[in-house]
């Protein structure tokens, strides 16, 4: 009898694929590509990078700790119903990109706030943008702690990590290693900053623009891998 093909796939490469579906995250690479265009860009990286890290994996650590009481002694049903969950929420929200609803509700919002607002108001900048460009590290390491909330992806590894029941020093590498893949595109750019700035800084604008260009075919894409990959994986253990 063969197995299925997800029972072949290891927790810890399971793990592996949720980092890196967790690490192609547009919003990170606009804020690497704010913080390089300033004069302090590896001191305002690293804050950003420090903030970042700490937040995501303080959150993740509370998390995993905080799940042990529902996943104590194994709960195969709890966990495939989590990930049949997300999954059917990352493929609805596959269709909805792929239809463009989400652009269609940000036009229907952006034309009653319009009316709503003061005709004599100035539209400015997001305001994250704002405080990244503001060249202070007490600045963005906060909005590093906004910007960098969970990802569907994350929390499900979590569950992962929780319901496997490590031992607490295996289940804190664990944590830490999946943010540290996750945060790879500001890892990298600072690494390459400290290394050949002008080449990185180079990269790093070729990404963002070929993001820019293809985000929502990424998007969709991304949706679809992690919603079947939950799905398929939730049938198998329910």
């Amino acid at each position: 009898m063969t197995s299925p093909p997800l029972a072949s796939v290891g927790p810890q490469l399971q793990l592996l694929l949720l980092a890196l579906d967790a690490a192609l995250y547009p919003t990170l690479l606009a804020a690497v590509v704010i913080l390089l265009n300033q004069p302090r860009r590896v001191a305002l990286l690293s804050a950003y990078l420090a903030g970042g890290l700490i937040v995501s994996n303080g959150v993740g650590l509370l998390v995993v700790f905080g799940l042990e009481g529902p996943f104590q002694g194994g709960n195969r049903e709890l966990s495939s119903t989590i990930d049949l969950a997300v999954g059917g929420l990352a493929l609805l929200l596959a269709v909805a990109l792929a239809t463009r609803a989400d652009a269609r509700f940000a036009e229907r919002r952006k034309g009653k706030s319009t009316e709503a607002a003061d005709p004599n108001a100035q539209k400015g900048e997001p305001v994250m943008q704002r405080v990244l460009a503001r060249d202070s590290r007490p600045l963005v390491f906060v909005a590093a702690l906004v910007m960098n909330l969970p990802s569907a992806a994350y929390l499900v590894a979590l569950k992962d990590i929780t319901a496997a029941h490590h031992k607490t020093g295996a289940t804190i590498v664990l944590v830490v290693a999946f943010n540290l893949i996750m945060f790879m595109l500001a890892e990298v750019p600072l690494i390459g900053l400290m290394l050949n700035p002008q080449r990185t800084e180079e990269a790093v604008l070729n990404l963002n623009r070929w993001f820019s260009e293809n985000g929502r075919r990424i998007a969709i894409m991304l949706c679809v891998i992690l919603g079947a990959f939950l799905m398929i994986r939730g049938i198998i253990n329910a």
